[in-house]
């Protein structure tokens, strides 16, 4: 059962000193990484005991970023109860030479194997010199004596049949000898690289049990939360050259040094960001008064974190993305994404290693597919170049983090662009580069001030100006194309001066959105569909009306 506080006994050295302690082997099993922070949940193998024994198990090396309020115990059998925990920082000779003394105790019954070895080894070989000096008996003499079959023929087969017995024997032993051979060495490395240890601080947990069951061994689970570790997601997006289909990869991208090694461990990438706390700000009460500074308010760091939650409900991310028809087939396994309606966590699949070398360590969590609009966008007025963009939404049943994107386009890697937060039917624009195969001419059709001249009764003075760009899809393009064409146009901010916007060809976008657009910032936009070789022109152009005594600017933001 899990502890229902953690009992953190600092002074209890003198209190459980008499008590035996035993050193356990432990292994990490899992680690679910946040933005910043990790919790590691390592299994503690406790071997069997007496039954109503009390005992201390010590758990170590543990690293110094795990936070000591975070530690917890969980008991995965009712062979023993937890009655406390205890952390120690100390050195890690002290807990090396804890462990050469175990060592040293399984050496000393290796020692007692050998001898009892190389002495069955010795036996066999006095049986051996003894049959050979029979041999040598029988080919020299006839003597029917040592109690063999009469006939000398006779008594060299019974002879040559001991001695393949005794032989047989003698390698059998020999590679238990060799057997304890490597062993001891192998533990005598062990012990001495222990106490030649130049020591490092560690953390070292104790735990108080009481065992209930007798000869029973059981397991601990052991979790605590380490600095150090963190993970963002990234996306590999990859569009077909016919621009019809994109199918957006998303990995996890964890770096760790949190001073322990994750090996072969069930890795779990979470949303949560415990460092961040669980309170909201208090809503704060403003009065004016003399040489008064406000302060800003701040986020409670000490709110607690239980790892122990159930989730309230699960998505599978394994469904085939596509039909396939080869029953055969059978897809790589995928991580699951667990939804817990404000954070995600994405479970990856089998056991993975994370070194504590703070490199990144990219896993793939899923494949999904987007829907795709493509089309080339252009400002003819900034650029001669069609920039290739494609609006995706996204139609996936989990949701796809903020994160960057390496871009491909068939084969062709295209570059990086930022991918937002994207839950299910949100949309967002890809921006893919340059097309080639649009080529974008811009001239200046008329730019021309009439002024009234000095017989004229009117005061008023204008200014014309009008533009075109020209568009020519290459014939050798694979397919029709959308294209989106944007300029902005002045907008009158004194009241001396006039705009009248000139002729739009072809007609402009008049959706309600483009109108407030045009009415708002001036921005005007065109729509239409180019054929492979097919030419399209577009003009605009407007008319500035102001007093003769002055000069307007058009000035762009």
């Amino acid at each position: 059962m899990l502890l229902p506080s953690i009992l953190i006994y600092l002074g209890a050295g003198a209190l459980f000193s008499a008590q035996e302690v035993v050193q356990a082997e432990s292994s990490i099993d899992r680690v679910t990484v946040y933005p910043g922070f990790a919790l590691v949940e390592r299994v503690v193998e406790i071997p069997a005991q007496q039954k109503h024994h009390d005992f201390i198990v010590a758990v170590s090396p543990l690293p110094l970023s795990a936070q000591p309020s975070s530690f917890q115990t969980h008991v995965l059998n009712e062979s023993v109860a937890v009655q406390g925990l205890e952390l120690r920082s100390r050195m890690s000779t002290v807990a090396n030479m804890a462990q050469a003394s175990e060592l040293e105790k399984k050496l000393s019954s290796l020692d007692e194997q050998m001898i009892d070895a190389v002495a069955t080894k010795a036996g066999i070989k006095l049986q051996m010199d003894a049959l050979n000096n029979m041999v040598d008996y029988e080919n020299s003499s006839s003597s029917t004596g040592w109690g063999l079959p009469e006939g000398v023929s006779e008594r060299l087969e019974f002879l040559g049949q001991q001695m393949a017995d005794y032989d047989v024997d003698l390698r059998t032993n020999q590679l238990l000898i060799d057997g304890l051979s490597g062993e001891i060495k192998d533990i005598d490395l062990q012990i001495n690289g222990a106490r030649n240890d130049k020591g490092y601080r560690i953390r070292e947990a104790r735990i108080h049990c009481f065992s209930q069951l007798l000869d029973t061994p059981s397991q601990i689970r052991l979790t605590y939360l380490v600095s150090g570790a963190s993970w963002q997601p990234a996306y590999d997006v990859r569009i077909s050259p016919d621009m019809i289909g994109v199918n957006v990869n998303s990995m996890g991208q964890v770096q760790q040094r949190t001073g322990e090694d994750w090996n072969q461990v069930k890795l779990v990438l979470s949303t949560s960001m415990p460092q961040i706390g669980l309170n909201p700000p208090d809503v704060p009460l403003q009065f004016v008064e003399s040489n008064f500074y406000p302060s800003m308010p701040s986020a409670d760091l000490s709110a607690s974190f239980d790892p122990e939650q159930e989730v309230a409900r699960s998505i599978s991310v394994g469904d085939d993305l596509v039909r396939r028809k080869n029953k055969d087939f059978d897809a790589a396994p995928m991580a699951e994404a667990i939804d817990y309606g404000i954070t995600t966590q994405f479970l990856l699949p089998g056991k993975v290693d994370v070194a504590k070398n703070n490199e990144a360590h990219r896993f793939s969590i899923r494949t999904i597919p987007l829907e795709v609009e493509p089309e080339r966008y252009i400002v003819p007025s900034q650029s001669e170049h069609a920039y290739l963009r494609a609006e995706v939404k996204h139609v996936g049943d989990s949701v796809l983090l903020a994160g960057m994107a390496k871009i491909f386009l068939g084969p062709d890697y295209l570059g990086e662009s930022n991918f937002p937060l994207l839950r299910q039917n949100d949309s967002t624009m890809l921006n893919l580069g340059i097309d080639p195969n649009l080529e974008v001419g811009y001239a200046t059709l008329e730019d021309f001030r009439d002024d009234p001249g000095s017989f004229s009764l009117l005061s008023t003075s204008t200014i014309t100006r009008r533009y075109r760009a020209s568009l020519r899809l290459s014939p050798a393009a694979q397919s029709k194309i959308i294209v989106v064409v944007e300029e902005g146009l002045p907008r009158s901010d004194s009241d001396g001066v006039e705009v009248e916007i000139g002729e739009l060809v072809p007609p402009v976008i008049d959706t309600d959105e483009a109108v407030a657009k045009q009415v708002e910032q001036g921005l005007y936009r065109w729509s239409f569909v180019l054929h492979p070789g097919e030419t399209k022109a577009v003009r605009w152009g407007y008319e500035l009306s102001f007093d003769e005594d002055s000069t307007p600017q058009v000035k762009r933001q």
